[in-house]
């Protein structure tokens, strides 16, 4: 059977001196492999339409109980060239792409990650290396929330009492805050850390004030939901694009240190 649907495409790798697999998270039919014949000669009928961070339309042979499906159009829909030509940015989009790759099984259909997906592309597009964090809180709490564990933050996950109280705890195990009688069971975090990824975490982005990113502290942020994901991904990988999306914002922020002369 020959489907179209559209897709982003998280990775590709090397299949044969021609051909490479294409991992394209779909629209219509969640994650699928194709192989795309041909894909690697100099003048390929797909293009660029095969590069990751590629929001595509794509056109393949659908064949029930085959792992890898064979690739017969790619036309790329939107490509993110503002995203792929800026090292900040891109570093947030391969962390996107590697997430949903890591989070997500073969073909489990799921039209709303597919959305937030790209909803969250759209928004890096948007900003400077300073806010990019922002997006990548935003794709890890609304992913975590589509697959089913979305972490508790509106009240305290173990006695379901109300947040009082500056210092609170935040439970990666038991997927939620701690209030500050449970606190010391897991780790510690700020009641405006917690109050602001509720904002993020039941908002869209052209709703979302980025500047309120000053008042909250990125560490203590990202450190709780790494760990949250980390107790909560069928497999103990830890996607490598975190590293590289570190390293990079670590260098930008330096060279603007520099270039303000320390303030």
């Amino acid at each position: 059977m020959i489907v179209q649907t559209e897709g982003l495409v998280l990775r590709n790798f090397r299949m044969s001196e021609s051909s490479k697999v294409v991992i394209v998270y779909t629209r219509n039919f969640g994650k699928v492999r194709l192989v795309a014949k041909g894909a690697r000669r100099p003048k390929s009928k797909f293009g660029a339409s095969l590069e990751p961070l590629t929001w595509g339309r794509y056109m393949f042979y659908k064949r029930e109980n085959r792992d890898i499906q064979t690739l017969s159009e790619g036309d790329i829909v939107y490509a993110f060239e503002s995203v792929k030509q800026h090292y900040g940015r891109l570093a947030a989009g391969c962390v996107v792409c590697e997430l949903l790759d890591h989070m997500t099984e073969d073909e489990d259909r799921n039209p709303l990650l597919f959305r937030i997906a790209l909803d969250t592309l759209k928004w890096i597009r948007q900003l400077e290396s300073p806010a990019l964090d922002l997006p990548i809180w935003y794709f890890q709490l609304k992913a975590a929330g589509e697959l089913g564990y979305r972490p508790h933050l509106s009240g305290c996950v173990d006695c379901g009492s109300r947040l009082e109280g500056d210092r609170l705890g935040f439970s990666p195990l038991l997927g939620g805050v701690l209030c500050g009688t449970h606190a010391g069971q897991g780790l510690p975090v700020s009641q405006n850390t917690i109050a602001f990824l509720e904002q993020v975490q039941v908002g869209h982005p052209d709703k979302i004030d980025v500047s309120q990113l000053s008042t909250v502290n990125p560490v203590e942020i990202t450190h709780i939901l790494r760990s949250f994901l980390d107790s909560h991904m069928a497999s103990q990988y830890r996607p490598k694009a975190f590293d590289f999306f570190e390293n990079v914002m670590a260098a930008e922020r330096t060279v603007l240190y520099q270039a303000t002369g320390g303030v």
